[in-house]
């Protein structure tokens, strides 16, 4: 079994605690990392294509994700300490 498995939409969706659609939203977005597998074939229609990511990928990118969100957080804190709010 390979240690760093590809996740389907549903997949991912649950390893971080999102809904698919909010997932499926952020890819949309292109907030979300590109997808290891695209899954482009032109013998599919839109709908029925299935990108999958990398477990790493997502653990990456989500790590990323939450220490740009604290330093957002702690700069606003600051802000409001100066400014007396």
């Amino acid at each position: 079994m390979r240690s760093d498995p590809l996740m389907t939409v549903t997949e991912v969706a649950n390893h971080l605690r999102l809904t698919a659609s909010s997932w499926r939203e952020q890819v949309a977005a292109g907030t979300a990392p590109p997808p290891d597998d695209p899954d482009t074939a032109t013998d599919k229609p839109e709908f029925r294509r299935r990108p999958r990511w990398h477990r790493s990928t997502l653990d990456t990118w989500n790590e990323q994700r939450r220490i740009e969100r604290r330093a957002a957080r702690e700069a606003q804190a600051a802000q409001s300490t100066q400014t007396g709010g």
